[in-house]
């Protein structure tokens, strides 16, 4: 008898451990600053679009993601270094990157278009900018997308350090429209009055989505199926909304469940199909 509350005792010992595991926190890397993904509020919390899709995961998946903020260009080393469980940042997903990290499926759409001045003309196509003077951050693909449409439409090309550089611009009136981001055209909008997004995007069906170290396809499994449940709820498309104040694109990833668990196509991908385990 005493033998058998042995081995009891330590199965019940060995579940709680192994219970205390599986609740271990994910830690995610944020680049707060990043608006309007994330960012520090007026409290010192951080707060935007990821913050609040980290909270609804928190609660789907009934752990805990807890935030800390690194610099964008040191999320993809620490994630190989294993610094941390995963990057919670709109990371563009591209082959390239799937070889290094694992990617769960997008979770939004990273279209692009322009910033303009709310008391001009609207943009509904590239036509619309002819002869115009467009600002860009020197250097990223919005610079090299607008810098191979400019000779087409005789537009000119200002170049900023700076995104924030860029938007000033517009509302100084020295550039007649930015190029970005909708989220971000959609966001700076809603926060400044002075600003208003272009009906014109640009969508070439890229997504943003979470990354993970190759060796934890546990850690993505479970929070792409979470994903799942929270864009079959329209939750993702929700957030989207209340923080850029634009209507999520229509079939787009903040509502596409995709089958299996990553993006399709990509390196890494893994098509073993899984039922939808939601919490109502």
């Amino acid at each position: 008898m005493k033998l058998l509350h042995t081995v009891l005792f330590s199965a019940a010992m060995l579940a709680s451990v192994a219970a205390a595991q599986a609740q271990q926190p994910i830690v995610a890397a944020a680049d707060v600053g990043y608006a309007p993904f994330a960012v520090v509020g007026d409290d010192g919390k951080f707060k935007g679009i990821d913050i609040d899709i980290a909270a609804a995961l928190s609660k789907e998946m009934g752990v805990e993601i807890k935030v800390i903020d690194q610099p964008w260009s040191a999320t993809i080393p620490g994630l190989i270094a294993k610094k941390f469980d995963m990057i919670l940042a709109p990371a563009t997903i591209t082959a390239e990157r799937a070889q290094n990290i694992l990617f769960a499926e997008g979770y939004g759409d990273a279209t692009y278009g322009f910033l303009l001045n709310a008391k001009g003309p609207d943009v509904k196509s590239l036509d619309d900018l002819k002869g115009k003077v467009v600002a860009t951050n020197k250097g990223n693909l919005f610079d090299r997308w607008i810098s191979a449409e400019a000779p087409k439409y005789s537009i000119t090309v200002q170049r900023f350090d700076k995104h924030s550089d860029a938007a000033a611009a517009v509302a100084s009136g020295q550039a007649d429209a930015a190029v970005m981001y909708t989220a971000s055209a959609g966001w700076l909008s809603k926060e400044n009055p002075i600003f208003k997004p272009s009906t014109f995007y640009v969508d070439r069906k890229e997504y943003f989505g979470y990354a993970f170290n190759l060796d934890d396809a546990a850690t993505r499994n479970k929070v792409d199926a979470a994903l799942e449940c929270l864009k079959t709820k329209g939750v993702i498309g929700q957030i989207f909304q209340k923080w850029t104040g634009l209507p999520p694109v229509k079939g787009g990833m903040t509502e596409t469940v995709v089958p299996g668990y990553g993006p399709e196509g990509m390196p890494h991908y893994d098509p073993t199909p899984h039922p939808l385990n939601c919490k109502a």
